[in-house]
């Protein structure tokens, strides 16, 4: 489907790119590690739907099903809310649209997770967190060709952070920097000095809006067999070796850079991307980009030819709109406490909350369980409703047969840069009380994807018919890493990795507590249409079962942490 985003819209649609040694890793081009892989698993081919769940099953308010007895785990489907239950909260998080940073969307479904959380009894903190928000509000291409007839160009999408133009956009000759490195802007903008391009004005590409390729280099899913530790069940490591892992999101190659086509003068960028109109349109990405004062537009392959025939045919002009809104502002991360036993044996001697003040072993020892709240479609960011279902389940049961407390902590800047906000290792040394506490932490992120692709741009865009490959990333422990194995062995999970961290990352928020030495693990997929903003919000793209099949993972997962000796894990 090819997408003119040429209206304004409620808020627009957001991993981090890979280094240039990702490609030499591997003959494939290994990088399990980009911001976001992991969730599919059991080869379901079922695509989700239907309606969303009754009123009655939607988990809104406290005492919806009984307290429990014992101590958690093992966890089996039967413990969490039901398949359909978890399915409507993904199902309300989406019908809000694309929860950009900032957004209105974003900010009500961080309202809706607060509510939530205190409605099963954890104790929720809020904080604010800067945030340079940018919000694409309309945006469109016309183009005059050499005899002087104009028309649009259908776009696929806006580049993140690029720039912004006025309503009327800006107008400038389209001159073609084909790879739009330094050796093409220096050609393109002789050629034009020249009057190759019929222009006429020194200095080349002055005012000009530049066309730069944008290609994806194609990959297979060896890329994460190739930096796993070990794929579960082992046969599917030559499944993986077949399977297309072309991947936008992963940044390989880095897209056109907008300083360097600003610094040769151009006034605004049209990239033409490798995909097909059904994968390529709503692309957010790349979704972590600096603010970078260029606005750039990004065009599939067969709207990008289209526009080089016009260019072939004689000197042409462009006029290119992305209006947008930017300021600084503050985005709240959320922080919720389900305290454990150590608080509870505090609490019923007096000692009250300030037990952990006494000598350092003695300390209240939390898990800390991590998502973000920020994202594109039902996947990017369902990890919010997953960890809903854990904290209800969890807070069932009473604190003194909890381990350890767990600190549900809720990130809102996955899909901004760096240099725009506060990242959760920055958040967490901002906050040493919250961080002394915890021994190690869990991530969950993108549960329930079915695999999607277009063969690296040589069919149809459709359904693979399986589930998409899963990451389960584990770092600083071999304790957690055997018992990651050991837990997707239990579960029945296939076409699983069980990944070592990679450039000093865990693919995706697991990276954030990885660096600050952490022992963690991090469960997260990366399909293809991972950052897309698309009608319905890709919901036809995840399966409910499998969403289900994925949290209980993650509640298993957790519930045996909590059960390890005090301590971090070794």
């Amino acid at each position: 489907m090819i997408v003119t985003m040429n209206t304004p819209h409620r808020p627009p649609a957001s991993r981090r790119g890979f280094l240039d040694t990702t490609l030499r890793l591997t003959a494939t081009g290994a990088l399990a590690a980009a911001g976001g892989l992991g969730a599919g698993c059991d080869g379901s081919t079922t695509a989700g739907g239907g309606p969303a769940a009754a009123a009655a099953h939607s988990g809104d308010g406290p005492g919806t099903r009984p307290p429990l007895t014992g101590s958690p785990g093992p966890v089996t489907a039967q413990d969490l809310v039901d398949v359909d239950t978890l399915w409507s909260w993904v199902e309300r998080m989406n019908a809000a649209g694309p929860r950009l940073p900032g957004s209105p969307a974003h900010r009500a479904f961080i309202d809706d997770l607060d509510r939530q959380l205190r409605g099963y009894g954890l104790t929720v903190t809020r904080h604010p967190a800067r945030l340079e928000e940018w919000l694409a509000r309309s945006w469109s291409l016309r183009v005059t060709d050499a005899e002087g007839v104009t028309r649009p160009i259908p776009v696929a999408s806006y580049r993140p952070h690029s720039g912004e133009t006025g309503p009327a956009g800006v107008t400038g000759r389209l001159i073609d920097a084909h790879a739009g490195d330094e050796a093409a802007y220096q050609a393109a903008g002789a050629a034009a000095a020249a009057g190759a391009t019929g222009a006429g004005t020194a200095g080349g590409l002055g005012g000009a809006i530049v066309v730069v390729d944008a290609p994806i280099t194609r990959l297979t899913a060896s890329v994460l067999a190739d930096l796993a530790y070990t794929v579960l069940p082992p046969q599917a490591r030559a499944d993986f070796a077949q399977e297309d892992y072309s991947r936008v999101w992963l940044g390989v190659p880095p897209p056109p850079s907008l300083p360097l086509a600003r610094a040769h003068g151009a006034a605004a960028m049209i990239e033409i991307v490798d995909q097909t109109p059904e994968l390529a349109a709503g692309q957010y990405t790349p979704h972590q980009q600096e603010h970078a004062g260029l606005p750039a537009l990004r065009l599939d392959r067969e709207q990008g030819a289209r526009l080089r025939e016009i260019l072939a045919r004689g000197p042409a002009t462009a006029t290119l709109v992305l209006t947008a809104s930017r300021r600084e502002t503050t985005v709240d991360y959320l922080l919720a406490r389900l305290p454990g036993a150590r608080a509870a044996t505090a609490t019923a001697t007096g000692a009250g909350a300030g037990a952990g003040a006494g000598p350092a072993g003695e300390r209240p020892r939390a898990v800390l369980v991590t998502t973000h709240t920020d994202g594109q479609n039902a996947l990017e960011e369902n990890g919010g409703p997953a960890l809903l279902a854990l904290a209800e389940y969890l807070s069932r049961y009473p604190a003194a047969s909890r381990a350890r407390d767990l600190l549900f902590l809720f990130s809102p800047t996955h899909m901004a840069a760096d240099a725009a906000t506060v990242k959760p290792d920055a958040w967490l040394r901002e906050h040493p009380e919250v961080l002394a506490e915890v021994d190690m932490a869990l991530a969950a992120e993108h549960l329930g994807a079915l695999g999607w692709d277009d063969q690296g741009g040589t069919a149809p865009y459709r359904p693979t018919g399986r589930s998409e490959p899963v990451a389960v990333a584990v770092g600083h422990s071999e304790t957690l890493r055997r018992l990651a194995e050991e837990e997707v062995e239990h579960g029945g999970l296939t076409r699983v990795g069980i990944q070592k961290p990679f450039q000093n990352g865990l693919y995706g928020e697991g990276t954030f507590p990885y660096r600050l030495g952490l022992p963690t693990i991090g469960m997260i997929t990366g399909p293809a249409y991972l950052l897309q903003v698309a009608p319905g919000g890709n919901l036809d793209k995840l399966d409910r079962a499998l969403l289900h099949r994925h949290t209980v993972f993650v509640a298993g997962l957790l519930t045996r942490m909590m059960a390890l000796p005090a301590g971090r894990p070794s």
